[in-house]
This record gives C-alpha cells, structure tokens and sequence, in this order.
C-alpha cells in the first residue's frame, strides 16, 4: 500500500474535530509530508501548525479551522491549560473575551500557534497529567483576584462546584501547588480546600 494511501485510510478513520500529528503516522517523512499537504490543499484537512493538522466537519464554507485555545493546548501538551484572562473566563470569572488566548505551558514553551501565547510554568505539571480545568485554578490561585471580576468568596464557589461535579481533581491540584512552592498560590488554594472539604 503506498504511503498515500495510508495517510488518507488514516484521515478517514480518525473522527470528526480531531487533531493528527505528523509524528502519528508511519512511512517515509517526506512522502507523508507531500500528502498531508495535498490533502490540506483539497480542504480535507487545515494545517494549524508545523507538523499539525485539524479534521473539523465540512461546510459550505469549507473546513473551519479550530478556535485558537484549543490549538495552543494541542501544541502545549499534557499539563498545560487557560492561563491569565484566559483562565478566568473558561471558570466563568469574567465576562472580558482576551485578544489572545494565553495557555500555561508545563516546561518550556514552543513557540506559540498564532493567536496564542505561551507563559511557561513548573514543567512537574506534565507528569501529574493535569487537566485544562485544573490548570485553570492553578492559574487562579497564582493570579489571585487579577483576572477576575469577582470576589474570591464567588470564586471558591465555582471551584468548589467544579469540584463537586467531578470536573476537577482537588488533589492533584493541592499536590501540584505544594511543589510548585508559590507561597501566595499555597495561602489562596487552603481557602479553597477548606470550602471544598479537601
């Protein structure tokens, strides 16, 4: 079978709204490259970064490209998530919409997909494979009342119901806090632990 063939058996079977890397497929680099390219070039798939691809649904209008923040995430990697405006509008802290979506990136960060920048964080946050939601509070604990438009009385009730609902790990979060050895972040989340009894 010819590496063509294999990249679009490949393409076809993935589902709907999903990303492929080209590290994910096997064969011949330049001749996979070739295909992805051709590929993108018919509109089957949109290329959001080097080596990466999205398979969003077909429209009218052609293949929409996916929103911003979740291509930063994809280019991050495990443990990263929203930081800054970013995070305290996926918690529903603020009603601001961010010119640039701002993602936290476990280690070092790449360079950042367009529309996105990256802010570099405790590179442990991979190895606990932290949830976007998760980084998210992460965020909120380190920026405190910064980036919200709320008090933090209303902020611990939202986590504490993301807790409750099952949406995000308190202890993970607290762990990770804890070795991150940000002092104002460790005073903020044992507010918060003692709101959602962790």
């Amino acid at each position: 079978m010819s590496t063509a063939r294999v990249v679009r058996d490949h393409v076809e079977r993935i589902p709907t709204r999903s990303f492929l890397s080209r590290a994910d497929l096997p064969g011949v680099g330049h001749a996979i490259d070739c295909e992805l390219a051709r590929m993108a070039s018919r509109n089957e798939l949109v290329r959001v970064y080097k080596g990466l691809y999205w398979k969003g649904p077909q429209t009218r209008a052609g293949m929409p490209a996916p929103a911003p923040m979740d291509v930063g995430l994809q280019v991050a990697g495990s443990g990263s998530g929203p930081a800054e405006f970013s995070a305290a509008a996926s918690l529903g802290l603020t009603t601001q919409v961010p010119s640039v979506d701002v993602v936290a990136v476990a280690g070092r960060a790449p360079r950042p997909p367009k529309g996105v920048a990256f802010v570099s964080r405790a590179a442990d946050r991979r190895f606990r494979s932290l949830q976007p939601l998760e980084v998210a509070v992460l965020e909120l604990v380190r920026d405190g009342t910064r980036f919200i438009e709320v008090d933090w009385e209303r902020a611990a009730a939202v986590v504490a119901r993301l807790a409750e609902s099952g949406a995000i790990r308190p202890q993970q979060i607290g762990e990770q806090i804890h070795s991150e050895h940000h002092v104002a972040a460790r005073g903020r989340w044992r507010l918060l632990a003692e709101r959602i009894g962790s």
